[in-house]
């Protein structure tokens, strides 16, 4: 059994075939999911979540109105969306073995792995449902990652089947809301209904971004964007000085020089810093405003 203490990402064919808008088994609105699709996966290089992806290799769907087969080997619609794939990857053979690369993923989740460790796995698929590949069946059970978020398609065939079976084996799952497509406008809706009836988590790529990007890596971001933390630091310097009991000496100060002026002019709001800076002022008795002269608090 591997224990990841991280997230993983299942990545459910995402294909030419399905994607594109001319494939032989397009989806809906799939032009629509490839923005937030390519997002996510421009966040996978950089980070370092193991991702599970998964191909259909010639299977007929389980459509009543659709009795080809798609993803035939060897034509554009079998290849991959490009920018799923990661530049560490390894593709695992369609066959009856269950072999899998010993510690695999326990390498490939830290950030200073070896460059040569993959960090995503492509398991070819024989049909729809994703547990009728002996590898991947063995990876998904004896592979317990604190969440495994769900992205891909169909929604009403392959991703149903992928949630219920990581169900049924007690791991916890996240459906990234804006990155699944469905095929059949009421079987889609079926099947959303059915996975939100197991108290799935159902989150964007945007709020998958912000809470599993790590804290450093975030500040990092922030200030290459020019976003200054000023805002975050005088809010805590406004909390500590609230705790240390300045800030009814400074609302009492206010009220009186208000009461002074004859209330002729309305309190202005001043940002948090400059109202600490102004109260670290007065605490050391140079108000410039009151005169140059020692401050004293009123009684």
């Amino acid at each position: 059994m591997v224990y990841l203490t991280g997230p993983a990402v299942l990545d459910l064919n995402t294909q030419y075939d399905l994607f594109a808008p001319d494939g032989a088994y397009a989806l809906r609105e799939a032009s629509t999911i490839l923005p937030a699709l390519e997002k996510l996966f421009t966040w996978l290089e950089d980070s370092s979540l193991p991702v599970v992806s998964t191909r259909l290799h010639g299977v007929f769907m389980p459509d009543p109105h659709f009795h080809t087969a798609i993803c035939l080997a060897g034509t554009p619609g079998y290849r991959k969306l490009d920018f799923t794939l990661l530049s560490r990857r390894a593709e695992l053979p369609m066959d009856c073995g269950t072999d899998l690369p010993v510690d695999a993923f326990q390498t490939s989740r830290l950030v200073e792995s070896p460059s040569s460790a993959p960090r995503q796995y492509i398991f070819d698929l024989p049909d729809a449902n994703p547990f009728n590949s002996p590898r991947l069946d063995r990876l998904l059970s004896e592979t317990e990652a604190a969440v495994w978020l769900i992205a891909g398609g169909p929604l009403e065939s392959t991703v149903r089947m992928a949630v219920m079976g990581l169900i049924q084996r007690r791991q916890k799952v996240a459906m990234v809301k804006d990155a699944l497509g469905r095929r059949d406008l009421y079987e889609g809706e079926m099947a959303y209904r059915q996975i939100e009836s197991k108290n799935v988590e159902w989150l964007d790529v945007r709020e998958i971004i912000n809470r599993y990007t790590p804290r450093r890596l975030r500040c990092v971001g922030a200030a290459a964007l020019g976003r200054s933390p000023l805002r975050r630091m005088g809010r805590r310097l406004g909390q500590a000085l609230r705790m240390a009991g300045a800030a009814p000496r400074l609302a009492k100060y206010r009220s009186h020089t208000q009461h002074i002026a004859g209330r002729r002019s309305a309190p202005t709001r001043r940002p948090r810093v400059a109202q600490a800076a102004r109260l670290l002022r007065l605490r050391a008795g140079r108000d410039r405003a009151s005169g140059g002269g020692r401050f004293r608090w009123p009684r």
